[in-house]
């Protein structure tokens, strides 16, 4: 079995579905006025959609991160119908190699100069902007997995130092729906692979 664990962004969703995998390999952190004492979830402020999780995440856990880290929402089947049989497969798969892996079903693209259609060319790249000092100038065509679902492995994650995760996830940190979240949305490949 694969040194993984699994990061749950919980609002108000019904995370029955996580009981298909042993405890210690999931993480569940609560965003919901709700309390679930049953999955000893992590609290967290309702701010900064998914991303802040994810980033806050690899901020916190930065010097003990499991060999690979599944990010997935509260209910992540609108955009993986199959995210349990992915899950385990990835599980128990022997020869593990990838660094970066979107869990997504529906894939869209995007330039910065064109943005995707779902989100303004602004917004896109503001968001890029604040993540690296600069505007992205490639012209290149990028793709990514709607939903921001993904996995990653440590080694991936450790090219870039801690601080860089945690100024995304202070990026994201003051609203419940930044603008920002939907262009993380877009960049989380680049943010691990480039």
């Amino acid at each position: 079995m694969n040194d993984i664990k699994v990061i749950v962004a919980r609002y108000k969703e019904d995370i029955a579905w996580t009981k298909h995998f042993s405890p210690q390999h999931i993480i569940i952190y609560n965003k919901g006025p709700d309390d679930i004492n049953e999955y000893n979830p992590i609290k967290l402020p309702n701010v900064g959609r998914e991303g802040h999780t994810y980033y806050k995440y690899i901020y916190d856990n930065y010097d003990n991160l499991s060999d690979y880290t599944i990010f997935v929402q509260g209910y992540p089947f609108d955009h993986t119908k199959k995210i349990i049989e992915d899950i385990h497969h990835y599980l128990y798969k022997p020869d593990l190699k990838e660094g970066f892996l979107y869990l997504s079903t529906v894939f869209a693209k995007f330039t910065f100069e064109k943005g995707c259609g779902y989100l303004a060319t602004q917004h896109l790249n503001d968001t890029y902007e604040k993540i690296y000092g600069c505007k992205n100038t490639t012209g290149k065509q990028y793709r990514f997995g709607t939903g921001a679902q993904f996995m990653v492995s440590r080694e991936t994650i450790l090219k870039k130092p801690r601080e860089f995760y945690g100024n995304i996830a202070n990026i994201l940190s003051y609203s419940v729906n930044p603008i920002e979240g939907y262009g993380l949305e877009r960049l989380h490949e680049i943010i691990f692979t480039e």
